[in-house]
């Protein structure tokens, strides 16, 4: 090869490098063009990617580390038993098996000192005892379900539910164990709870005592509300066995906020004898044993925002009836406001309006007041503010307090 023809070819693959870089600068211009606007979409998906694997490493993390307590705020004590009566007394002692001289002073301390493995539960009084859920789209709008009877039937009508509430693009979704039935079983649990954990997770393991063990996963398809549709959970003192289970997995493995009272302290499955006085027994039946360690027996689960005060009333919740869910959300008394001709003539607004308050004589009666519920719309609401990069990262042990 001659030195021209050298040169010639040099020439050509200096041509060849300069057309290839003209292309390439063409075609970065146009992914440019195209992807400039979409940047947010992708910096949010990314940080959500981003945050999805560090909650994943974090109950590792709670189980490595065993001084770290799995929540910051102080688990409260198991709630007093009330008085017991010589009959109660006499009933309970024999399902113990117990020999001694029976008093009720021993039988109360036998139950304290069970750790939750037996409870006596006061008689229930359900607000709407004939449905075994409600299912509602309140405003706002927010999804909102209200379940006592979980398992497979709930948890197919919860999904069709969501397929039509999603498309309004919701604040949240609502729920609500307040009346939950505790005599249930850990395979409808599971059901429900697999709405909103990761499918194939493994849930809990339940032991006998002796030497069975059955391991309960996720099999279910879930929701999917991921960060943009926040989950709050409403609880209350009277909320044991299966339903405690599932607002305890809710809020370590499905990221829901629980919002009222502390549970009665019996998580798992139990059975159920009603006394002579229309109270309840509630034996536990075998053990429930967690990913990070087995369940504290006899413990109280706290909720997140702790609904505490007179002005707090559990058992005021919708009734069923002609009136709707969405009538006890709304605030009673509304809050009055002077309007700006009132304010320019300098009028007494405050004597005015008692004077108007006092004369309604023929008042209708007032629609009941879930407080639980008003606080669940207006969290739901303040989250809606948060960009949904941050939201991804919302951890409610943060601002756990008492409202």
């Amino acid at each position: 090869m001659g030195v021209e023809d050298f040169l010639q070819k040099g020439k050509v693959e200096l041509q060849m490098n300069f057309l290839r870089g003209l292309v390439l600068l063409g075609l970065g211009l146009g992914l440019g063009v195209l992807l400039t606007p979409r940047i947010p979409q992708i910096q949010s998906r990314i940080s959500e990617v981003v945050e999805r694997v560090r909650s994943k490493a974090r109950p590792k993390a709670r189980t490595e580390t065993a001084t770290t307590p799995v929540r910051p705020a102080a688990v409260p004590a198991p709630q007093p038993i009330g008085a017991l009566k010589a009959a109660e007394a006499g009933e309970i002692a024999r399902y113990l098996g117990s020999v001694e001289e029976v008093t009720p002073a021993k039988i109360s301390k036998a139950l304290e000192l069970s750790a939750g493995r037996w409870a006596l539960g006061e008689a229930r009084k359900a607000a709407s005892p004939e449905r075994p859920w409600v299912a509602e789209l309140l405003p706002g709008p927010v999804a909102y379900w209200r379940v006592r009877s979980l398992g497979v039937a709930v948890a197919e009508a919860m999904g069709r539910d969501w397929l039509v509430w999603k498309q309004k693009n919701p604040l949240g979704a609502v729920l609500d164990l307040r009346e939950c039935l505790p005599s249930q079983s850990l395979e409808a649990a599971t059901e429900v709870a697999g709405l909103f954990v990761s499918p194939g997770e493994v849930l809990f393991t339940w032991r006998d005592g002796v030497s069975k063990e059955k391991v309960f996963r996720s099999d279910r398809q879930p929701l999917g509300l991921g960060a943009g549709y926040p989950l709050i959970v409403l609880v209350g003192p009277e909320l044991r066995g299966a339903g405690e289970l599932l607002a305890y997995l809710l809020q370590e493995r499905g990221g829901a906020i629980l919002i009222g009272q502390s549970t009665a302290g019996q998580m798992g499955w139990l059975a159920e004898t009603r006394l002579s006085t229309g109270r309840s027994l509630f034996k536990m039946q075998g053990e429930i044993l967690l990913p990070g360690g087995q369940a504290a027996a006899g413990r109280p689960l706290p909720p997140d925002l702790n609904l505490v005060g007179s002005t707090v009333v559990d058992t005021e919740i919708w009734p069923g009836g002609e009136a709707t869910i969405a009538s006890t959300v709304a605030e009673v008394p509304a809050i009055k406001r002077a309007n700006e001709a009132s304010l320019i003539q300098d009028e007494d607004v405050e004597m005015e309006e008692i004077r108007t308050v006092g004369g309604k004589k023929d008042e209708p009666k007032r629609t009941p007041q879930d407080r639980g519920l008003q606080r669940a719309g207006d969290l739901l609401r303040g989250l809606r503010k948060i960009p949904p990069a941050r939201r991804a990262a919302f951890d409610p042990c943060l601002f756990r307090g008492h409202i």
